[in-house]
């Protein structure tokens, strides 16, 4: 009975330990005066904001979007990075990571970023 209950806690810590979020943040990089948010920018926005709160570790590819603007009524295509992360989430890290957001529409003029957020189950091969 022993052995069957210390399994049985063994499979449930390493199941829900498997069982992460993975979270995408799309970040567009026209400005509203037509430039666009340089590299330069990305880097030392990505070291000060994403990597602080991503400690583990991120993705960061480059890739071009488009959305819907309400406000002029058009299709708007530009480039893009889109940061994914997979984490263990508490409230505290999803207001860390709302606050990345915060902080890239105040510093580069943007409407908004686009967070995704969608279960995960991780296996190291």
């Amino acid at each position: 009975m022993r052995l069957f209950l210390l399994f049985a806690l063994v499979c449930f810590t390493a199941c829900s330990a498997s069982k992460m979020t993975q979270t995408d943040l799309y970040f567009g990089q026209s400005k509203p005066d037509g430039t666009y948010v340089s590299a330069k920018d990305w880097e030392e926005f990505s070291a000060k904001y994403i990597c602080s709160v991503f400690k583990e570790g991120s993705s960061v590819l480059a890739s071009n979007g488009n959305w819907y603007d309400t406000a002029s009524k058009k299709i708007i295509v530009e480039p893009s990075w889109l940061v994914i992360s997979v984490n263990r989430m508490t409230p505290e890290l999803s207001k860390r990571i709302d606050s990345i957001g915060y902080w890239y529409k105040k510093k580069f003029y943007q409407q908004s970023v686009l967070r995704v957020d969608k279960r995960a189950k991780l296996l190291f091969l």
